[in-house]
């Protein structure tokens, strides 16, 4: 396995602009539900911010390819999902795009996690690094969510997740909000797990949000306090 070499990385002085993107996406999801067309554009700038994250977190020329290459794959597959109405296209392509996004997310988390945790001292480019992996974690939870809602639904007949208050298909913008209060443990229980084979994952994403932000906390302050440490 490649040593990862936190210099080779593009994240100095870039991620206050990748958590802008991050943002971005929190706050204008919900605008992509009008129609086919904004639909189309949200999933280009979705995989467009997903694709300059792993672009700023790969250390070779072959990672950046890839990099690429899967940013591509998913905007195609996204147009296909959003203009096509033939229902095996549509799965096929919902099957690739979750798939991707997820590979995708993953890769930045690990890279991003690195990053933060084996930092000499607390810069703003840690602190930002530290909310992008919180937001990332929600963000790499909800096409999980969405393929294993697909996946269940394929073998068993019955959809993972169940929405209580209103008459709504389970979309990614249900399962971003979905993402979200699970993992900051609001849990307003209008879109709750309906088989027991989502329960876990619904519980490791509670988990990991309690977890991480107590973890990124003691290493903050171990910083810190090791940097005024050496100042004395």
């Amino acid at each position: 396995m490649a040593q990862f070499q936190p210099e080779k990385l593009r994240l100095k002085g870039k991620i206050g602009h990748f958590l802008i993107l991050l943002l971005v996406i929190h706050f204008a999801y919900p605008f992509s539900e009008g129609g086919v067309w904004a639909s189309a554009i949200w999933i280009t700038f979705y995989s467009l911010s997903v694709g300059y994250g792993a672009y700023l977190t790969s250390q070779s020329v072959l990672q950046v390819r890839m990099t690429g290459a899967l940013t591509l794959l998913t905007i195609l597959t996204g147009a296909v999902w959003a203009f096509t109405s033939n229902d095996v296209l549509v799965n096929g392509a919902l099957y690739v795009f979750y798939i991707v996004i997820i590979a995708n997310l993953a890769f930045i988390i690990q890279n991003f996690f690195r990053f933060v945790f084996l930092a000499k001292m607390v810069t703003r480019d840690v602190l930002f690094g530290g909310v992008s992996i919180y937001m990332l974690i929600g963000n790499i939870f909800t096409p999980t969510y969405l393929l294993l809602n697909v996946l269940i639904k394929e073998f068993t007949g019955e959809f993972a997740f169940g929405v209580h208050t209103y008459d709504v298909a389970i979309t990614w913008q249900r399962m971003y909000y979905l993402s979200f209060t699970v993992l900051t443990t609001l849990g307003f229980g209008d879109i709750t797990p309906v088989t027991a084979f989502a329960e876990p994952f619904v519980l490791a994403e509670a988990g990991i949000g309690v977890l991480y932000v107590a973890i990124l906390m003691a290493r903050l302050v171990s910083l810190y306090e090791s940097h005024q440490s050496s100042m004395g």
